[in-house]
């Protein structure tokens, strides 16, 4: 999937495309490929919620809900176009936040679609691990938006330096934004950075998604809620649903997430820690743990202060992770062989 955008920062939005659904992202490419498609574009219509069993979506006139039953696989942003004779067209996905989902079985979640831009909201007094945010800053580059990282709480962490550093490797030009509900730093470049687009909340419980949805929406809709002992904070937002912005836009509010694994058979720790992986590939023994062991050259490296802890750490942590999912796949197609091998008793 493309990105959107060819730079880092993102320039303000050219969009002022007639359609009645231009507010919340029908454009004009959006219309072309409608009629393309032989489809009427008056006829499209966006997934602003999808609750169990049924969609609701808006069109141009008004919203309606709809069976899934009746329509193709969808998530919250994807774009429909009724055909005519009631069969529901999805049309092509500009971009899909997808992590892999939470749950013994091995298959993906769909977060939301068609996204402009992904804010990886983080708050700079979390507890979190900080394997969590590299995660999210993964899966924000894998959806085709563009990513911001968003970094709240400003107020009560003076400097963000030592984070950035930690963060060096995964940021490769994204843009950081240091905002405070305090001071109302920030405020301003996000919304110039999101005005009249799509635009998801992508962090754990607690990071401050919920109060700056409704600073962009401009009132109270969203609920707040305080950080628990543990560092983790509460849920406030329960279900995906697309919140139109007054003056053009579209806010996708999504709950905090707890783990933010990416989705795929080619992505891991490889991807993510080049630099790490082959470093690990000069240890003197070719089946090092990289934990307190003779000749590792990552325990080295952190020695001289190449890497540092944390980030050997992190390598370590994704790398045993990826092996576990890849000896669940295994697992699931020997079972999956063995049921097809297996003849019914007569």
């Amino acid at each position: 999937m493309s990105r959107p955008w060819e730079h880092d920062r993102v320039s303000q939005s050219d969009n002022h495309a007639p359609h009645p659904l231009a507010g919340i992202g029908f454009d004009e490419a959006r219309v072309a490929e409608t009629r393309a498609a032989g489809l009427l574009p008056e006829m499209a219509a966006r997934v602003m919620r999808v609750d169990r069993g049924w969609a609701t979506i808006r069109g141009g006139g008004a919203s309606r809900k709809v069976p899934l039953k009746e329509c193709p696989p969808i998530v919250v942003g994807d774009w429909l176009v009724d055909a005519g004779d009631g069969a529901l067209v999805r049309l092509e996905r500009r971009s899909l936040l997808v992590r892999r989902a939470v749950s013994a079985r091995v298959e993906p979640q769909l977060m939301a679609a068609n996204v402009d831009v992904v804010l990886i909201t983080w708050a700079l007094d979390s507890q979190v691990g900080l394997g969590r945010l590299r995660d999210m800053i993964a899966l924000a580059r894998d959806s085709g938006g563009l990513p911001v990282l968003v970094l709240s709480k400003v107020d009560v962490v003076t400097t963000v330096d030592d984070l950035l550093c930690d963060l060096a490797g995964d940021l490769g030009g994204i843009e950081v934004v240091t905002t405070s509900t305090v001071t109302g730093q920030g405020f301003d470049r996000l919304r110039e950075i999101t005005a009249a687009r799509t635009i998801v909340f992508l962090g754990s419980s607690g990071a401050g998604k919920s109060t700056l949805t409704n600073l962009l929406l401009d009132k109270d809709i969203q609920a707040t809620g305080a950080v628990g002992r543990g560092g983790e904070g509460r849920h406030t937002t329960t279900s995906r649903e697309l919140l139109p912005r007054p003056g053009g836009g579209a806010v996708i509010d999504l709950p905090g997430i707890r783990a933010a694994e990416r989705w795929g058979e080619d992505e891991g720790p490889e991807l993510q820690h080049l630099d790490l992986a082959e470093l690990a590939t000069q240890c003197r023994f070719s089946d090092c743990t990289h934990r307190n062991t003779t000749g590792c050259a990552l325990e080295r490296a952190v020695a001289e202060g190449v890497i540092s802890a944390s980030q050997r750490d992190d390598y370590l942590a994704q790398s045993e992770e990826r092996a576990s999912r890849q000896e669940e796949r295994s697992a699931a197609g020997r079972s999956s062989q063995r049921a097809r091998n297996r003849r019914p008793r007569p």
